[in-house]
């Protein structure tokens, strides 16, 4: 198996690990107090209980699936729910930029987990990142989507594909 490159896992944002162990533990809860009522039918308590599992599950699972791989071809990001690869001739252009993820139009957000599209100071994103603003990097591609990924050293993450970087624009 090939070494992961530290340089493309996502930025580390402060206080994730403490966010996700709360909310993974009112799904907990939750759960546990529907479980407990004595009016809620067996059926219906089974049902909430391996809902409030599964949302305990991807609240401490999805953060630590988040990952893009590069090679001389293609970027290709991971996500909980599956994987996205872009071949190199179908970025157009790759800069740095200053972000702030807004209102959120279908997607996932959570403390570490940020994908899907967003409204934002760049415009309409399809976001894949740790954070709800910080640095980042913006990919715009030939077909006019852009896509929002935040790696930890964004020059040596995407260096093997060959594509300079433009540096944020004030």
């Amino acid at each position: 198996m090939r070494k992961r490159n530290e340089a493309c896992r996502p930025a580390k944002v402060p206080g994730t690990h403490l966010a996700l162990a709360l909310m993974g533990l009112l799904a907990a809860l939750a759960a546990l107090v529907f479980m407990t009522d004595p009016l809620l039918p067996v059926g219906l308590k089974a049902a909430i209980l391996a809902l409030a599992a599964f949302a305990a599950a991807f609240i401490l699972l999805a953060p630590a699936r988040l990952d893009y791989r590069v090679t001389p071809s293609r970027l290709e990001i991971r996500t909980f729910a599956g994987r996205r690869a872009l071949r190199k001739g179908q970025i157009q252009n790759v800069r740095k930029v200053t972000y702030r993820l807004g209102s959120k139009g279908a997607g996932t957000n959570q403390p570490g987990y940020y994908v899907g599209r967003f409204k934002s100071d760049l415009g309409t994103v399809r976001a894949f990142t740790s954070a709800a603003r910080g640095d980042g990097v913006l990919l715009e591609l030939t077909s006019g989507e852009k896509l929002l990924i935040n790696p930890r050293d964004p020059e040596r993450c995407l260096a093997p594909l060959g594509i300079e970087l433009e540096e944020a624009t004030p």
